[in-house]
């Protein structure tokens, strides 16, 4: 039998978790408008087993075919929007960009000490300083400064793949980690620029782990945070305390190791942003230093940390599609060869003459979504969108990769096809850009993305400018998995 007096406490629980957010919601929907449609869950823990955990994208896109293009879900009250066309897209996170560029608020966020990348940073004025410091190094203005390091690490990286051509997926990851590296903090140690990559590859995949929705339940009661790691139930603090201990040693190792050898005048080859910031650096009042320095560590970390995760994927995807697409590969270095010649490797002079170089990379970026559902949103406030009701604080999915997959806007897109954006032998502006999807939307997109473009199409030019990439087959002659690369072709250098 219940105690009586424990009834009225028992409903005071009951109100402040579950029933005091609908009477606020109510209040802030006086219209009574609907949310958006989605499918059924269950009382108090709404969709929390029907979240997707594999090919999510998928998953979401098949939701989306049954309920509409916009569909919302819940996990312990945290309402989750995913958008499935372009058209809701550009409605939400573009036209209504000052509601809709805000990060959501996710307890495991700051318990893995990320909450100093300013690409999940809140929306505001410590966000839009972050982001102008960012593109300072990496507008189109700036993109020269860093080309000589293109051109030195591509080369590196076609002398691995012809000394090692089984282990090519292995030197392009490879090639893009020192890359960055050496951007970001100047470095040119091989040894030292792969344990930093190590490193920062395991907080990028711990971060998607922790942040999918329902996977942990202290992103929905954020309280749970304060239980002790020793409590029965609690074995997820020691887990993200792990990922704190890899995402400090990110974003303060490499920055000090920069700040050492600035101090001992120990200059590398290379210019790089960490000794950029370190040299701008006032002298006057401790801070004002220790702010700019914080801003310098974090866009430094962030440069590596995004521009990683994104153009290490799509250049793995981009091999794999040379090698399934002999066509592709034909066509491409027939372009190479009468723009550049046979004496030497594209650069970036020869970028805007090589228009199907071009078209190869814009529908690698449509054909592989490297973020399928990109990073989340959030609303600032309540909105009313097409009879809806969007409760501020949603999270906010773009699944990207339904909108670059759908039959209505390209076809066959299921088929790497780079003539699809062409025509005439020009880039065809009337075509989809995959650029919106690609890297980010409204005002969260990508202000990396011009130093991403101009490193992938020269990495596309030069690969194809040397080597002609090929995929056994079986006895029967069905493709293996793996990538071979045949001799130099007739263009090699």
């Amino acid at each position: 039998m219940w105690n009586l007096p424990f009834i009225p406490l028992l409903f005071g629980i009951a109100f402040v978790f579950f029933l005091r957010p609908v009477v606020a919601q109510r209040k802030r929907n006086p219209r009574r408008l609907p949310l958006p449609p989605g499918p059924k869950g269950l009382p108090v823990l709404g969709n929390m087993f029907q979240f997707p955990k594999a090919l999510t994208w998928e998953a979401y896109d098949k939701l989306c075919k049954e309920h509409g293009d916009i569909i919302y879900m819940t996990a312990l009250g945290q309402g989750v929007l995913v958008i499935g066309s372009q058209r809701r897209a550009i409605d939400l996170l573009e036209k209504r960009a000052t509601n809709y560029s805000d990060r959501p608020v996710i307890p495991t966020i700051e318990m893995i000490g990320l909450n100093w990348s300013f690409a999940l940073m809140r929306y505001g004025t410590v966000w839009r300083q972050h982001r102008r410091a960012f593109h300072k190094y990496f507008s189109n203005s700036a993109l020269p400064t860093w080309h000589p390091i293109m051109y030195e690490s591509i080369k590196a990286l076609l002398l691995k793949v012809r000394s090692q051509p089984d282990d090519i997926f292995e030197h392009v990851q490879w090639m893009f980690g020192t890359l960055i590296m050496r951007v970001a903090y100047g470095f040119d140690d091989t040894r030292q620029n792969e344990a930093l990559a190590d490193n920062a590859e395991a907080v990028i995949r711990g971060f998607h782990r922790t942040t999918a929705p329902g996977r942990f339940l202290v992103n929905s009661f954020p309280s749970l945070r304060h239980v002790p790691s020793w409590f029965p139930g609690a074995g997820f603090k020691k887990h993200l305390e792990n990922l704190s201990q890899m995402s400090f040693k990110a974003i303060y190792q490499p920055f000090e190791e920069a700040k050492l050898d600035h101090a001992h005048g120990r200059k590398g080859r290379y210019h790089s942003m960490a000794v950029s910031f370190i040299d701008s650096m006032s002298e006057d009042g401790a801070g004002t230093r220790e702010e700019m320095e914080y801003v310098a560590r974090s866009v430094c970390g962030t440069a590596y940390l995004a521009g990683s995760e994104t153009i290490v994927g799509s250049s793995l995807a981009l091999i794999y599609a040379l090698g399934s697409h002999p066509d592709v590969q034909k066509k491409a270095q027939t372009e190479i060869d009468s723009i550049v010649g046979l004496d030497r490797l594209p650069m970036s002079d020869d970028i805007k003459n090589l228009p199907y170089v071009h078209a190869i990379l814009k529908e690698l970026n449509r054909w592989f979504t490297a973020l399928p559902l990109g990073l989340p949103h959030s609303n600032i406030e309540d909105d009313e969108y097409d009879g809806y009701f969007i409760p501020k604080g949603t999270v906010i999915l773009s699944n990207n990769w339904a909108m670059m997959h759908d039959p209505e806007v390209f076809d066959r897109p299921f088929e790497f096809i780079p003539e699809r954006y062409l025509k005439e032998g020009k880039v065809d502006g009337s075509v989809p850009d995959v650029e919106t999807v690609t890297f980010g939307h409204g005002r969260r997109v990508c202000p990396g993305r011009d130093f991403s473009k101009d490193a992938m199409i020269l990495l596309v030019a030069s690969l194809l400018a040397t080597f002609t990439i090929g995929t056994p087959k079986d006895e029967e002659g069905n493709v293996i998995p793996t990538l071979r690369l045949e001799p130099m072709h007739p263009s090699a250098k």
